[in-house]
C-alpha cells in the first residue's frame, strides 16, 4: 500500500489514529477487500473497475492537485463502498451459516444477529473493578519526568532530560474459563466480561485459561490457553495449574464456572483453590443465578472478611488453621464492588458469601440429578421441576422434547420459541436431573456432546406440546440440518413422506428417531413417516433416492438393526465399486467383525447404483446355479431391447484366491466378504474397523433397550470391537436378564476336533466365539430339544441353510411355532431368519464353529450321515431339469461337500451327487459343474477305485459336459486316467 493512498484515507479525518488503530484499520482493509474482490492476497484499492463511477477510496482529490487550506470540500455523490451486484447473483449465491456448523455447504458466511448484550450494566461493573486499578509501583521501563527536566534546566542552564521509572498497574489477572458443557450457555457473557478485564484498566496484564473440569479424571488437573473450544479437539497444549502462581502475590484469579461439573462435588476443585489462594486472591465467578446457588456442590458460608492489606492471599482472610474462605461473586457490580475494595485494600472489612475449602460440606437436601432420584417415575419427576423451575425454563424444556439434545439446537430452539431467552433458562435445564449423556458421546467435549432424556422423561414433556409448537420446532430442525449439516431435508416433503427427504433426515439417526416419536404423537396420519424415519439409516453418500427400485437376487442375510460406525467404509466402497475399474472389491474382517453385515447393508441401501445385484454364498466350491441362469436371461433380454445393464454380485464367505463362479459379461462390479486379508494381486481389499468402544453401548442398546449404563460398560468391555459378540452377549441379557458369564473351561472330547484347533486367534473372533458359547449353553439347559439341531448347524455350511434340513418341513404360514429349539436358537439372535413362511435360516460361521467344538467326531461323523439320509429323502426324487425346481437344489449345493456327501459310496448319496451336477449342467452353469463334478471325483477316489460304479458315472458325466463345450482333449484325459486326472485339475480342493 502506498504513502499517497494512506494519505488520502486520513485526509478528512479529524483525529488523527495511533499507530496501532491505523495498523487494525488496515489489517481489516485487507481482509474486507479479500472478500468483496474474491482474489486471495487483494489488497486495498485494488477493486475492479466500476463503469462510471469513481473508485470506492477515490475520496480525496485527484493525484497531483491540492485542497485551498480552509475551502470545504466539493459536493459530490455518496461514496459507494461495494461494486455494484446483480440482484440474481445475490439471490443464487447468499447463503447463511450458523457458527459452529461442522459441515458447512458451500461458502456460507457466518451471521451474528444483533442481541441484547449479556452483561446488564457494563458502565456500573466497571467502576466496581476501579479500585483494582488504583495503585501503581515502578515498572521496570523509564519514561520522561517533565516538570523535574524544566526544573533541572531552569537551575543548571543544562538541557537534560530527567527519566524516572513509569508506573505500571499492580496487579495481573487470570481468567480461568470452567469448560464444561453447561457453561457453553454462558460463552457470550465470559466474553463480554473477558472485554471488560481487558479494557477497565485496572490490570497490568489479562490472561484467559480453560479448565477443562470434566476430563480431570482423564487429564488430571490441567488448563488450556484461551476461551473454551465448543467442539472436541486433541491439538490443544496443556498447561500446568502451577503457572498461575504468583510468588510476588500480585495476580488475581478469577475462576468462572456454574459449579455443576462432577471435578466440583469429588473435592478434585478444591484442591486447585487451595493451591491458588496461599499465594495471591482467588474468587469464584458464578454465572448462575442466586437462587440457584443451593443447587451447586458448593460449601456455601456468609462470613465476614478481613484482609490485612492490598493483595492478601485468600488463606490470609481468616486466622490460621480455619478453611480457606473463598469468595462467589455474581456478575453483578453490588457483589464484585465489595471484593475489588477488599482486595485492593481500600476497605479492610466487607461481609461476602464465599464457599469453604478444606471443611466437610454441610448435609443437604439430594440434588435432583442425585442418583437416588432415579427412583421417581418420570411423571414426579417432571412435576418437581414444573415447581422448581422458572417458566421460561419448562415452556422451554417442553420445547427441547420435540429435538435431539446437542447444544446448538437446543440454543436455536430456545431462541426461536421463547421472546426473552436467557442462558439461565437453559442453566436450569443442566440442572434439571432431567437429561444425562448418551453412551454415544464418551469423549466428547463442548457442543459435540449429546444428552438425552431419562427414560420416559420425553414421553411426559411430549404430552404438554401443542401440535403448533411442534411442527414450528420440527421445521427449525430441519432448517438447521441444511445450514450447519448440508442436508436438504424440506419439511413439507418430510411430511409427505417424501424419499428423498427422509433418506436425508434419516443420515442423523438422532433427529430422524425423535422426529419419528414427534410425528407419531401429532397424528396418525403421520405413522407411515414415522416408520419411514426409524428404519436403519441409508449412509451418507450421494445417490439418486428415486432410483431405488433395484432388485436383490439371491439368499441374502436378514439386515441388521442398525449398522453403526460403517459409513466411511460405505462411502469408500460405493467410489470403488463405481469408478468403472474391473478389479474385485474384498471385505475383509475376522469372523463377527460385521463384513456381512456391512455388504448386505450395501446392497440395500446402495445397490440402487446398478441395475440389479446378485448375492451368492461362498461354497466349496462357490456356483452360480439358478441365479446365474436368471442373470444370463435378464441380460439377455435387456440385450435385445438395446440396452446394457450394470449389476453387482457379492460373494459372502470367500477364500483368499477361491476361484469364482463363472458369470456373464457385461458392466460387473464384484464385492467379496472375507475373513482372510492375504488376497491375491488385482484384489483391493478393504478392512472393517472394528467397532469403537463409544458406539458399543448404542449397539448393545439396540439390542437390549433397557440395558443400564453399568451393564453397557460391561458388555463393552467384555465383548467390545466385534458387532457379532456384543448382539448376542445384549441379547442374550434382553431375554434371561442375566450379564453373559463365561462358565469353566470346556474339557469335553471336542476339544480336540479340527474345528475348534483352527479358530482364529484374532481378538474380535475370539469374543464372537465367547458369545456364542455362553447363549448355546443357556440353550441346552432350558430346551434340551436343541441338541439335534446343533448337531446339524455343526455338520452343515456357514450361510443360508434349507430349513428342511434342519426341522424336516418349512414352518407353517400362520405363524405357529413348529420347532421349540429352533425358536430358542433364534430368540438368542444364533440364527437369523427362519421366520413363518420362510425358507431359510442363516448361520455365521462363528455360530457354526462354536456349535462344533462341542462334540467329539465320532457325534460329528453320525451328524453328518444323518443330514445326509435327509437330504436324499427330502430331494432325492426330485428332477434337477425342472426350472420351477432349480432353487431348492442351489440351495443344497453348498452343504454337499461338508456333509460328506460327495465322496459317500451309497448309491442313493451318489445319484444325489449326480443329480446337483445335472442341475448345474442344466441352468448353464458349466464351471460350477466342472468344479463340483471334479472334486465329487477327487473324493470318491479317495475311498474307491477306477472301476467303482460312482466313479464311473461322474467320469462319463464330465466327459459329455466336455465334448459339449468343445474340449475334447479333456474328456479323452478323463477316461483315460480319472483318479490322476481329478488330482492334476486346478479349482476345487
Amino acid at each position: 500500500m502506498t504513502d499517497d493512498l494512506i494519505t488520502r484515507l486520513l485526509a478528512d479525518v479529524e483525529d488523527q489514529p495511533t499507530w496501532q488503530e491505523l495498523a487494525d484499520v488496515l489489517w481489516l482493509a485487507e481482509r474486507l477487500s479479500r472478500e468483496s474482490n474474491g482474489r486471495p492476497g487483494a489488497r486495498l484499492g485494488e477493486q475492479p473497475p466500476v463503469p462510471d463511477a469513481r473508485s470506492p477510496l477515490d475520496c480525496g482529490p485527484p493525484a497531483g492537485r491540492t485542497r485551498p487550506p480552509g475551502a470545504d470540500p466539493p459536493h459530490s455523490e455518496p461514496v459507494q463502498l461495494y461494486a455494484d451486484v446483480p440482484r440474481d447473483v445475490l439471490s443464487a449465491s447468499a447463503r447463511l451459516a450458523l457458527p459452529g456448523g461442522q459441515d458447512a455447504v458451500g461458502n456460507a458466511t457466518p451471521v451474528r444477529l444483533p442481541t441484547t448484550p449479556a452483561l446488564r450494566d457494563v458502565l456500573a461493573l466497571r467502576r466496581a473493578l476501579r479500585p483494582l486499578g488504583g495503585r501503581a509501583f515502578p515498572g521496570p521501563e523509564l519514561q520522561l519526568d517533565e516538570e523535574a527536566t524544566v526544573e533541572r534546566i531552569a537551575d543548571t542552564g543544562f538541557w537534560l532530560p530527567v527519566l524516572r521509572p513509569a508506573p505500571v498497574r499492580w496487579l495481573d489477572v487470570a481468567l480461568v474459563v470452567d469448560d464444561s458443557v453447561s457453561m457453553a450457555v454462558w460463552d457470550r457473557a465470559v466474553r463480554e466480561f473477558r472485554d471488560l478485564l481487558d479494557t477497565a484498566g485496572a490490570f497490568r496484564s489479562v490472561q484467559v485459561w480453560s479448565l477443562p473440569s470434566e476430563e480431570s479424571r482423564s487429564l488430571g488437573v490441567v488448563l488450556r490457553r484461551g476461551l473454551p473450544a465448543r467442539a472436541s479437539t486433541t491439538s490443544a497444549a496443556y498447561s500446568s495449574p502451577g503457572e498461575l502462581v504468583d510468588p510476588t502475590g500480585r495476580r488475581v484469579v478469577l475462576v468462572v464456572s456454574d459449579c455443576i461439573s462432577p471435578s466440583w462435588s469429588d473435592g478434585t476443585l478444591e484442591q486447585l483453590l487451595r493451591l491458588w489462594g496461599r499465594s495471591g486472591p482467588v474468587a469464584i465467578v458464578q454465572p448462575l443465578p442466586r437462587r440457584m446457588w443451593e443447587r451447586c456442590p458448593l460449601n456455601l458460608h456468609k462470613v465476614t472478611l478481613r484482609a490485612p492489606g492490598p493483595g492478601a492471599a485468600n488463606t490470609r482472610l481468616v486466622k490460621p488453621g480455619a478453611p480457606m474462605p473463598v469468595p462467589v461473586l455474581l456478575l453483578d457490580p453490588d457483589s464484585i464492588g465489595p471484593w475489588a475494595s477488599l482486595t485492593s485494600g481500600e476497605s479492610s472489612v466487607v461481609d461476602s458469601l464465599v464457599t469453604l475449602v478444606g471443611s466437610s460440606p454441610p448435609q443437604r437436601p439430594e440434588l435432583p440429578d442425585d442418583p437416588a432420584t432415579t427412583e421417581l417415575s418420570p411423571t414426579e419427576l417432571v412435576q418437581r421441576f414444573r415447581n422448581d423451575a422458572s417458566p421460561e425454563a419448562y415452556n422451554l424444556i417442553v420445547y427441547l422434547s420435540a429435538v435431539a439434545l446437542s447444544p446448538p439446537v437446543m440454543r436455536i430452539v430456545q431462541h426461536r420459541m421463547l421472546n426473552d431467552p436467557r442462558p439461565s433458562q437453559l442453566a436450569e435445564i443442566y440442572l434439571s436431573g432431567l437429561l444425562e449423556r448418551t453412551e454415544d458421546s464418551v469423549g466428547a467435549r463442548g457442543d459435540d456432546i449429546v444428552f438425552d432424556f431419562r427414560p420416559g422423561v420425553r414421553a411426559e414433556l411430549l404430552g404438554a406440546l401443542r401440535g403448533k409448537a411442534a411442527r414450528q420446532i420440527l421445521r427449525y430442525v430441519t432448517e438447521y440440518l441444511e445450514t450447519a449439516h448440508g442436508s436438504r431435508v424440506e419439511f413439507a416433503a418430510l411430511l409427505r413422506n417424501d424419499d428423498t427427504a427422509v433418506a436425508e433426515l434419516r443420515r442423523h439417526r438422532p433427529f430422524a428417531e425423535v422426529s419419528a416419536h414427534v410425528l407419531r404423537r401429532l397424528d396418525a396420519k403421520y405413522e407411515t413417516v414415522a416408520r419411514s424415519l426409524e428404519r436403519p439409516r441409508m449412509p451418507d453418500v450421494t445417490t439418486d433416492a428415486a432410483a431405488d427400485a433395484h432388485e436383490v437376487w439371491g439368499a441374502v442375510p436378514p439386515r441388521t438393526a442398525e449398522l453403526l460406525d460403517r459409513e466411511r467404509l460405505l462411502d469408500e466402497l460405493h467410489r470403488a465399486l463405481t469408478s468403472g475399474g474391473t478389479a474385485p472389491q474384498v471385505l475383509y474382517s475376522p469372523e463377527g467383525g460385521g463384513a456381512t453385515a456391512v455388504a448386505v447393508e450395501y446392497a440395500y441401501t446402495l445397490g440402487s447404483a446398478f441395475d440389479f445385484v446378485l448375492w451368492l454364498s461362498a461354497g466349496s466350491p462357490t456356483v452360480g446355479g439358478a441365479e446365474r441362469a436368471r442373470l444370463a436371461d435378464e441380460l439377455a433380454r435387456r440385450s435385445r431391447q438395446g440396452t446394457e445393464p450394470s449389476w453387482l454380485v457379492i460373494v459372502d464367505g470367500a477364500a483368499a484366491g477361491e476361484v469364482l463362479p463363472d458369470l456373464p459379461a457385461g458392466r460387473r462390479s464384484t464385492l467379496i466378504t472375507s475373513s482372510a486379508a492375504d488376497w491375491p494381486e488385482g484384489f483391493a481389499v478393504h478392512r472393517v474397523p472394528a467397532l469403537r468402544r463409544r458406539k458399543a453401548f448404542p449397539l448393545a442398546r439396540l439390542h437390549a433397550t433397557e440395558v443400564t449404563a453399568p451393564q453397557g460398560r460391561h458388555l463393552a468391555e467384555r465383548f467390545g470391537g466385534s458387532p457379532l459378540a456384543l448382539e448376542l452377549a445384549a441379547t442374550f441379557l434382553a431375554v434371561t436378564g442375566e450379564l453373559p458369564e463365561a462358565g469353566p473351561e470346556r474339557a469335553g472330547p471336542g476339544d480336540g476336533s479340527s474345528a475348534a484347533s483352527e479358530a482364529t486367534s484374532e481378538a474380535v473372533s475370539d469374543h464372537a466365539v465367547e458369545a456364542c458359547r455362553i447363549s448355546l449353553d443357556h440353550v441346552l439347559r432350558t430346551e434340551p430339544s436343541a441338541r439335534d439341531l446343533l448337531h446339524r448347524l455343526a455338520v452343515l455350511a456357514a450361510g443360508p441353510v434349507p430349513l428342511t434340513l434342519l426341522v424336516g418341513r418349512s414352518p407353517n404360514k400362520s405363524g405357529q411355532a413348529f420347532d421349540p429349539g429352533l425358536t430358542a436358537l433364534r430368540r438368542l439372535a444364533l440364527l437369523r431368519g427362519g421366520e413363518p413362511g420362510g425358507e431359510y435360516v442363516f448361520v455365521h460361521p462363528v455360530v457354526r464353529r462354536a456349535c462344533q467344538e462341542r462334540f467329539s467326531e465320532e457325534e460329528l461323523a453320525e451328524a453328518r450321515r444323518a443330514v445326509r439320509a435327509r437330504m436324499v429323502e427330502d430331494y432325492g426324487r426330485d428332477a434337477p431339469d425342472v426350472p420351477a425346481l432349480w432353487s431348492r437344489f442351489g440351495a443344497l449345493t453348498r452343504h454337499l461337500d461338508p456333509v460328506g456327501a460327495l465322496g459317500d459310496t451309497d448309491a442313493y448319496v451318489r445319484e444325489l451327487v449326480l443329480g446337483q451336477l445335472r442341475y448345474l449342467r442344466a441352468c448353464g452353469d458349466t464351471t460350477g459343474c466342472r468344479a463340483l463334478g471334479t472334486l465329487a471325483l477327487r473324493r470318491l477316489a479317495a475311498t474307491a477305485d477306477a472301476g467303482h460304479p460312482g466313479v464311473q458315472a461322474l467320469v462319463a458325466l464330465l466327459a459329455d459336459l466336455f465334448e459339449e463345450c468343445g474340449a475334447g482333449e479333456d474328456a479323452a484325459a478323463l477316461r483315460a486316467d480319472p483318479v490322476g486326472w481329478s488330482r492334476q485339475e486346478p479349482g476345487a480342493t
